[in-house]
């Protein structure tokens, strides 16, 4: 089963999920995780009292670090607002732009794939939220960005299945932010 919080992870770096997969190493997590955790605490005690009507959406119900699965998949998705006539999968970031990575695209379509299924309800949309003021931008779910999820995950099976130690094109910028950094030693 795919962890997917391990999507964008594996997107940033395969060997990520390789060394979370198939390694017992326990990596010491830069700073900017325990920054992210303190954010998203935040927004949990913001969530009692939001309305959401910012949004300016048709909400039936506003579901907070909702446990998702299938077969395949698993995860806690931050919130998945869910409409009259479909669900919206939103995830908290700790950036003052809502700027929307390719890792937290697929991400955030994994998540919507299972909710959909657990709500009865089509997707075609994701949200990213910033800041603790709820900056949001709301992204169109393309075809071509689910036939890109489905080139993904394709890709973790194939690694998982084969257990190959993946081939890094992280950029030197990546590598020097990564919590296994020192385990690459074809890496600077």
């Amino acid at each position: 089963m795919i962890l997917i919080s391990h999507i964008r992870q594996f997107i940033f770096c395969p060997r990520i999920l390789y060394f979370y997969t198939f390694c017992d190493i326990k990596p010491l997590y830069p700073e900017y995780v325990s920054l992210g955790t303190q954010y998203h605490n935040r927004q949990n005690e913001l969530f009692k009292s939001r309305k959401f009507l910012k949004f300016k959406l048709p909400i039936i119900k506003v579901y907070n670090n909702l446990y998702l699965q299938d077969l395949s998949m698993s995860g806690i998705a931050d919130l998945v607002i869910e409409c009259k006539d479909e669900i919206i999968v939103a995830e908290y970031k700790n950036q003052n732009k809502p700027i929307l990575s390719t890792g937290a695209k697929m991400q955030l379509i994994a998540y919507s794939i299972l909710a959909s299924k657990y709500l009865n309800k089509p997707f075609s949309k994701i949200m990213l939220i910033c800041s603790n003021n709820l900056k949001f931008k709301i992204f169109d779910i393309t075809n071509d960005d689910l036939i890109k999820f489905d080139k993904v995950i394709n890709s973790i099976k194939k690694m998982i299945d084969q257990e190959i130690f993946p081939h890094s094109n992280a950029s030197i910028a990546a590598c020097i932010q990564c919590e296994f950094k020192n385990y690459c030693d074809d890496r600077e």
